[in-house]
């Protein structure tokens, strides 16, 4: 079965809807051509089952270190027949507090103090990515559970057979270049180095307010809330 990449889809969207993104990070569609892309929070094929606010564009950002250092998984990994696939990158702290706010509303608060769901994450500072493998071709490799299944079958040592060496064989390849994987969630890897930046709150698309503007809207934490059907509300700038 062939991946399909919902993120490489959305990207052949007009270049001036993405945003540039910020100094010192660099886009990982650009920088790794060959990457594939299932950008999961910028549709509703997630644990939500909504876009995420921030996600009005299909991007995967990182600081400029780890991006270097995934670029270097790749080329590790096409070596041996597979590619990487990334579900998530920098998060917008929106998203997160989305996240959070689906929890409670939607009663599963169980998921943030069981620690499937952070309040404060890597992903908010371009230092932590949730991703998968798959061959070369674009078909899809056994991982044992889905992403974002937020259950003990995600934890990384919770699978057997094929499913439990293709885990190893990421993990491997990633802990080679410097990441560090989350016990939790074998497609979730953060790069644990000193200086940690700021959180951040920069939406990937331009037509979405921006870091210092946006606020979150009252009650979405509460049974009943209704999520909007975008989350765009500011003009892009003109090309």
């Amino acid at each position: 079965m062939l991946l399909w990449m919902w993120g490489a889809l959305a990207l052949a969207a007009p270049g001036d809807v993405l945003r540039d993104p910020p100094d010192g990070w660099r886009d990982l569609a650009a920088l790794i051509p060959d990457i594939a892309l299932d950008l999961r929070y910028h549709t509703d094929a997630n644990f939500t089952g909504r876009q995420l606010p921030g996600y009005g564009a299909a991007g995967a950002w990182l600081l400029d270190g780890p991006a270097q250092a995934l670029a270097l998984v790749q080329q590790d990994l096409e070596l041996q027949g597979y590619k990487l696939v990334i579900y998530d990158a920098y998060r917008p702290k929106r998203a997160t507090d989305a996240m959070v706010a689906w929890a409670y509303r939607s009663g599963h608060a169980n998921f943030v103090t069981q620690g499937y769901i952070s309040p404060v994450s890597f992903h908010n500072r371009g230092m932590a990515i949730d991703l998968s493998l798959v061959r070369l071709d674009g078909s899809t490799v056994d991982m044992g559970s889905e992403f974002d299944d937020l259950s003990p079958a995600s934890h990384t040592a919770e699978a057997k057979g094929e499913a439990l060496a293709n885990r190893m064989l990421l993990k491997a390849a990633m802990e080679k270049h410097g990441w560090k994987n989350y016990w939790r969630e074998w497609w979730h890897f953060s790069w644990p180095r000193a200086g940690t930046p700021e959180r951040r709150d920069v939406p990937y698309a331009c037509f979405e307010l921006d870091e210092l503007d946006w606020q979150a809207p009252v009650g979405w934490d509460k049974p009943g809330w209704i999520q909007p059907d975008d989350w765009g509300t500011a003009p892009c700038a003109p090309p």
